[in-house]
């Protein structure tokens, strides 16, 4: 009895166990054919390389045997052959979605260049129509702006319910877009021309139609309705010939900010590069056409500059990018310099006008800093800032002038060395050194060329007196330029020698503004001499360069004005004057030898001919024109040239012999080309013979002291073992 039970109950679970065997095959060949792809979808057969480690097919593992049912047998379960025949290779990729085939040439001539430029060809007709109705005054006027706008909604209706109940159709589009079009420029005909619709009206259609495009161009994702619908709307004011006039810009205002709306939905940066440029010379054109009041071109100012500088920081907002986009930012920079001209342009210059510069300086500095901690990008903000400072800047030169105006400007210098000083150090080789580098520099050259305008070269040459206010713009030029490079110092090096450069530049023109003559020149022998002390107890190469600049300056002071190279024929015209430029740039000369030895020799053969030419002219001065005197200068010379090269003989230093020795073959040829031709023969005779003796001692002291030879170390013999 307890046999049979046992016996039933494995047969009810035999039973049980091939049922589910069955489903489970079932909804394996289910899902292996929903996996299938199809002939077209089919993916390219797989590359010859080395198989991934997901495509390495794993050994099938035998299924396990079922027991043999009691009195028939049981059916084979679904072999791991069988499964592998109906799924697909292991080596075989996923199959990909596949892409939208692209049009044939046929389909796109046929369906999308047809369509829209049937939707073209409508909206030209539509106003062709009004156009020709005007003119032949076949219809009313209410009948005219009821038909086109009749013709308009069917468009868009026609179009509307196309697109609905056939998804993507170009003719559905087309239409939809040219009936927009259509509905602006039925509105600009029929509000500001004939005046059927009044102007409220016809603004409240005009901002319906704006929303109607912007939505039905966000949910259809149509660029073609952005393209014709938009752009129609904003040329409708012009092809309806509608007058420039208030309403009519307030028409396109609508139009422009249904396409600012489109433009940061859909991020399709295009579309706000085309509402600036066919919005920008209608609104110029009313500014220019109608003389507006102030509070009108204003508030026109202002609306139309929003709506730009919304679609640029909006799209930047609305698709975030680690750089700023060229497009974002030549839009933002032709924004603002267009409407502060624009704007100064119809204010009349007025202080209206100037408020304004200020304002949009002011609100481009505002939202440069008020972005920081938004994930605006951050180039936007820079440029914002950039844009802010130039506006500012363009500002401040239609308010201030003459020295403040250079003062201001100067503080600015100082401002972007403080922002160097605290930015850069954070982020060394961002673009943040660029702007700042650019603002830094560009107010200095601002700065120096306001105070030029002030002190201009041409009256230091004519000795015309210069105003205070000059010479204050050139020192504060000089200050800027000198506390910038102090904060710049450990940044930049090469903008700390830039702006030192430029200090000493500014302190050389106001020496030349102040002061004139013999003092003019001891002044630059002083700063000079200042700046060798600096060079030479901080180790600065610019000091230095910029000592020996000073001392160029100096010399050439003294040899154009207190002694010409004339003087070495015709005498000083003021011995003092001459002693004083000459001697203060000797001493210079000689202390920079001392204490700067990388420029000894340079710095003392410099002291030393400066004292020679010193001694030179004023020899000649009293014997201006005699032959006595070119006699006296050929003794001299060769007088000194002999105590040199003894110098040099006894301290063994080449350099000042054949300094010395220079000196001597200048004698010579002065005595033979110059005394020889010019002189009376007595002093002819005097310099020939004073010349030859001094030369003879010359040679004979040469024999007597010249220096030995060195030792050559590849001859000398080796040292004895």
């Amino acid at each position: 009895m307890r046999s049979g039970i046992d016996r039933a109950r494995l047969n009810a679970l035999e039973r049980t166990t091939q049922a589910l065997e069955t489903r489970l095959e079932a909804i394996e060949a289910q899902t292996l054919r929903k996996r299938a792809p199809s002939p077209s979808m089919a993916p390219a057969p797989p590359r010859a390389s080395a198989p991934l480690p997901a495509q390495t097919a794993a050994p099938a593992r035998p299924l396990p045997a079922w027991p043999a049912p009691v009195g028939r047998p049981l059916p084979p379960p679904a072999s791991a052959a069988r499964l592998a025949s109906a799924a697909p290779p292991a080596s075989a990729a996923p199959p990909a979605s596949a892409d939208r085939p692209r049009p044939s040439l046929e389909d796109l001539l046929g369906g999308r260049v047809l369509a829209w430029a049937g939707g073209l060809a409508v909206l030209v007709g539509i106003a062709l129509l009004l156009a020709i109705a005007v003119s032949n005054g076949w219809i009313g006027i209410g009948a005219r702006t009821l038909l086109a706008g009749t013709i308009s909604l069917a468009l868009i209706g026609a179009g509307a319910w196309l697109q609905e109940r056939r998804q993507r159709s170009d003719a559905a589009l087309a239409a939809v877009a040219a009936g927009i079009a259509g509905l602006f420029v039925t509105v600009a005909v029929g509000g500001p021309v004939y005046g059927v619709l009044p102007i409220g009206v016809a603004h409240a259609l005009a901002l319906g139609a704006g929303a109607l495009a912007a939505a039905l161009a966000v949910r259809w994702d149509a660029c073609g309705i952005g393209a014709l619908g938009i752009v129609g709307a904003l040329l409708a004011p012009v092809l309806a010939g509608a007058p420039s006039e208030g309403s009519t810009l307030a028409l396109l205002w609508l139009a422009g900010m249904s396409g600012v709306a489109v433009v940061v939905w859909q991020r399709w940066n295009w579309l706000s590069v085309a509402v600036f440029a066919i919005a920008l010379p209608q609104w110029l054109w009313w500014l220019a056409d109608s003389a507006p009041s102030h509070t009108l071109a204003l508030l026109t100012l202002t609306g139309f500059g929003a709506l730009n500088v919304g679609a640029a920081v909006g799209f930047e907002l609305r698709v975030p990018a680690a750089r700023l986009r060229v497009s974002s930012a030549l839009l933002l920079t032709f924004n603002a310099l267009v409407f502060a001209l624009a704007g100064w342009s119809a204010l009349d210059g007025s202080l209206l006008a100037h408020v304004w510069l200020v304002a949009l300086a002011a609100v481009h500095l505002a939202v440069g800093l008020a972005t920081r901690s938004t994930r605006i990008a951050r180039e936007l903000r820079l440029l914002s800032l950039a844009l802010g400072v130039v506006l500012a800047d363009v500002a401040a030169a239609t308010i201030l002038d003459g020295a403040i105006l250079a003062t201001a400007w100067a503080l600015t210098t100082v401002g972007f060395a403080l922002l160097a000083r605290s930015v850069i150090a954070r982020r060394k080789g961002d673009r943040d050194e660029l702007l700042v580098g650019l603002g830094l520099g560009a107010h200095l050259l601002l700065s120096a060329a306001q105070a030029i305008a002030q002190a201009p070269p041409a009256a230091i040459a004519a000795g015309d007196p210069i105003s205070f206010d000059g010479q204050l713009a050139i020192a504060a030029t000089a200050a800027a330029a000198f506390v910038a490079a102090r904060f710049a110092a450990q940044i930049r090096p090469q903008w700390r020698a830039a702006l030192d450069a430029a200090a000493m530049a500014a302190v050389a023109y106001l020496s030349m503004l102040t002061l004139d003559g013999p003092a003019l020149a001891a002044a630059f022998a002083a700063q000079a001499l200042a700046l060798v002390t600096i060079a030479a107890r901080a180790r600065d190469d610019v000091a230095g360069c910029g000592a020996g600049a000073f001392l160029a300056l100096a010399l050439g002071h003294a040899l154009v004005f207190e002694a010409p190279p004339a003087a070495l024929f015709a005498g000083l015209e003021s011995i003092p004057a001459a002693g004083l430029a000459l001697g203060a740039a000797a001493l210079v000369a000689l202390r920079g030898a001392q204490l700067l030895s990388r420029w000894r020799t340079a710095l003392a053969a410099t002291a030393a001919l400066t004292l020679l030419y010193l001694a030179s002219v004023a020899l000649v001065t009293p014997f201006a024109g005699a032959d006595l005197g070119q006699s006296l200068l050929s003794g001299l010379w060769a007088l000194a040239g002999l105590a040199g090269l003894i110098a040099g003989l006894v301290r063994d230093e080449r350099t000042l012999r054949l300094g010395s020795l220079a000196l001597l073959g200048t004698t010579i040829a002065k005595v033979f080309l110059y005394d020889l031709a010019a002189l009376e023969s007595l002093y002819r005779v005097g310099s020939f013979i004073a010349l030859g003796l001094l030369l003879l001692l010359a040679a004979g002291l040469w024999q007597r002291m010249r220096p030995r030879p060195r030792p050559d170390l590849r001859t000398t013999p080796p040292a004895p073992r």
